[in-house]
């Protein structure tokens, strides 16, 4: 049997989640980044993901790690909004497909949860269906569409904000 679990990232796996998310960005339709980065660069990421609710979780799956997800909070410095953050998550290209991604929202949802958040937003590029789909299933609702605004290089397309209140039946 596989083992999966969570715990809060630790620097040491910095250089592990740049290559994720340089992979995710090579790839394209996963993020609005379109350009890699670098370890210096993605310090100040990190550092700023160091405080809960906001801290960075890795996924590891038989001690390796292969994704991650993460809250940001939605306006910051807004104190009616203080209940609100934003889901982003990342797997490896090899372990997409396997239900890690439902791995990570149900354990993302309960630290939610448990943080005291009410609201969770995830904002997608309309062309990555995957996600979407694996959203719907978690309970998220589209709550909008901003049309054509993300310039891909060789395309333009949607950016969808998918929304799940977390308090009593979702609604």
């Amino acid at each position: 049997m596989l083992t999966i679990r969570h715990r809060p990232a630790r620097q040491e796996d910095l250089p592990r989640l740049l290559e994720i998310y340089n992979q995710v960005i090579e790839e394209g339709g996963f993020t609005g980044d379109l350009t890699p980065y670098t370890l210096e660069q993605r310090q100040s990421w990190f550092d700023a993901h160091q405080q809960p609710p906001y801290l960075v979780h890795v996924v590891e799956r038989c001690a390796r790690l292969v994704g991650y997800f993460y809250f940001s909070a939605w306006r910051s410095g807004r104190a009616a909004m203080h209940q609100v953050a934003e889901i982003s998550y990342y797997l490896e290209k090899e372990t997409r497909g396997q239900g890690l991604g439902h791995f990570m929202l149900q354990e993302a949802e309960k630290l939610a949860r448990s943080a005291g958040l009410r609201d969770l937003l995830a904002i997608l590029l309309e062309v990555n269906t995957g996600s979407r789909v694996l959203l719907e299933k978690h309970g998220f609702q589209l709550a909008g569409n901003l049309p054509d605004i993300a310039d891909l290089r060789y395309r333009h397309c949607s950016q969808l904000i998918m929304h799940k209140c977390l308090e009593g039946n979702g609604k």
